[in-house]
């Protein structure tokens, strides 16, 4: 039997509240992080790692249902690139080459991460390889693989239940470690992109106290840029298809408008019931920031004032305001 909380006099209801509601899931908020694959998409498939040929990293922050006290925050540092035969400008403009000659095919990446919710907090890392294979002087086909890496943490002294003794509550939430791994491939160009990909593909634990094993997730997604030879405009829809676990089918359609392909802005809708609205800026040459907002549909929408996530990145394909590098230049 589920103990009694003291909701009422607890400052810490709302996560104690959440933790009960879902059955003490634990999948659904060490997910949270793939909230940020708009920006680093190599982390629900590892085939896009190193699919922009230079260098990039993006520190992010995310405050879900601001306004709720002990909301849930995310961390994530992530960063990926080409090992091989690339280009990139350095902040003096000068052109550096890559030292290393491997065919220009093999993308690194990797990623570090802080979910806390209340008295559950998850902390890990994404290492991310991929293998990139000419199909013609355009098009490329990758595979990517990565590892990933979870120490779950349940601080049980931030609760106040009513039966301090209550075994479901307090036994079996020890501090454990997590190790599981993703498969992808990735079919794209400088026009458009596809993509499919599995992630954590072991036998896992769903929630605390259950000795359920949670199933594999599954992302397809794909993507269109139009009026690509406009300087000033260019729209990129997208649509991204989610399996997460044993969860219902969702889709998450994106529709990107980049302005002089150095800033943007974008509106997505998940049939989850979000909206997001983001925006991207060139700060100073290869430095860049971004902004997410995101409006939940359903009635507790009326009791917050929705989720905040701020991004501050560094990409070495940015040069000044002659726009982004063509990277068929790159390929020569």
């Amino acid at each position: 039997m589920i103990a009694l909380i003291d909701i009422k006099h607890s400052r810490n209801w709302l996560p104690v509240y959440l933790l009960l509601a879902v059955n003490v899931n634990l999948f659904s908020q060490e997910n949270s992080i793939y909230e940020n694959y708009y920006l680093t998409p190599f982390i629900i498939n590892p085939a896009i790692t190193g699919a922009e040929y230079y260098p990039t990293a993006d520190l992010s922050a995310r405050q879900q249902w601001s306004g709720f006290p002990d909301a849930p925050t995310t961390f994530l540092l992530a960063g990926s690139f080409r090992v091989g035969r690339y280009d990139f400008y350095d902040p003096k403009g000068l052109v550096n080459k890559g030292p290393f000659k491997m065919a220009d095919r093999i993308g690194l990446g990797a990623s570090i991460y802080r979910d806390s919710d209340g008295p559950l907090v998850f902390t890990g890392g994404i290492l991310s390889y991929a293998y990139h294979i000419p199909v013609n002087a355009e098009t490329r086909l990758s595979f990517g693989l990565s590892a990933i890496g979870t120490y779950f943490a349940f601080n049980s002294s931030l609760l106040k239940p009513d039966q301090p003794d209550d075994p479901y509550l307090l036994n079996g939430n020890d501090n454990v470690f997590r190790a599981n791994f993703n498969l992808g491939s990735y079919f794209y160009n400088d026009v458009y992109f596809i993509g499919i990909s599995a992630n954590k593909l072991l036998p896992d634990i769903k929630a605390v106290n259950d000795v359920r094993k949670e199933q594999p997730s599954f992302f397809l997604m794909g993507g269109y840029k139009f009026f690509r030879n406009n300087y000033v405009f260019m729209l990129e829809p997208s649509l991204v298809v989610k399996k997460l676990a044993d969860a219902n089918i969702s889709v998450d359609i994106h529709a990107k408008l980049y302005i002089k392909k150095l800033h943007w802005i974008a509106i997505s809708y998940g049939t989850t019931g979000r909206i997001n609205f983001r925006f991207g800026l060139q700060l100073y040459r290869m430095l860049y920031a971004g902004y997410n907002y995101e409006y939940t549909l359903s009635h507790i929408a009326s009791y917050n004032y929705g989720s905040h996530e701020v991004h501050l990145g560094i990409n070495l394909g940015l040069i000044g305001i002659k726009g982004i590098r063509d990277t068929r230049k790159l390929k020569k």
